[in-house]
């Protein structure tokens, strides 16, 4: 039963994204990785799409070129940076702070 709820959630985001803009399957994955979840960094988004690096940071990419994608980077760990679909997600503490300067 449980996997209903996902592949419900799984159209759902496709759906968001398709009225955006006509996009390749793997930018697809990446944005429903993301889609209702807490901000990710790159290396998550690898792990929970299972892929290549350069296949997810260009998704990545063309995300942000749609306007559908934030990125900051992360306090605690300069080298990182999180990536998220906004109003989709539960906000972190950082984030608040920094949409509310």
């Amino acid at each position: 039963m449980s996997e209903t709820p996902n592949h419900v959630g799984s159209d759902v985001c496709r759906e968001v994204l398709a009225a955006k803009a006509k996009v390749p399957p793997s930018v697809q994955s990446v944005y429903c990785a993301m889609y209702g979840h807490r901000p990710m960094t790159g290396q998550e988004l690898r792990e929970q799409t299972h892929l290549p690096r350069r296949t997810v940071y260009a998704a990545l990419q063309k995300l942000k070129e749609l306007g559908v994608l934030h990125e900051r980077p992360s306090l605690r760990d300069t080298r990182q940076t999180y990536y998220w679909v906004p109003g989709d997600g539960p906000a972190t503490p950082d984030e608040t702070a920094t949409a509310a300067a």
